[in-house]
């Protein structure tokens, strides 16, 4: 490692590439579905399905809609 990558790796509020960039939350009790994407200038940083019967639809394919919709990708 070159000293300015040493320096940089102990800068204070560097940035860091995010480990997690979404979440999914699902709450069956409550019959609750909610996607938050956490990547940076998002447009919709919090997704959920519009009536409790979608919930299933919603869950198996969020993160690749809203990826392809707001970030032009599906990875």
């Amino acid at each position: 490692m070159t000293a300015s990558a040493a320096r940089a790796r102990a800068t204070p509020g560097a940035a860091a590439t995010p480990l997690v960039h979404g979440s999914l939350f699902v709450d069956m009790e409550n019959v609750q579905a909610r996607y938050e994407c956490y990547r940076p200038g998002c447009p919709k940083p919090r997704e959920e399905p519009i009536r409790p019967s979608g919930i299933r639809a919603f869950i198996g394919g969020i993160k690749a809609r809203h990826l392809d919709q707001y970030h032009g990708s599906t990875s």
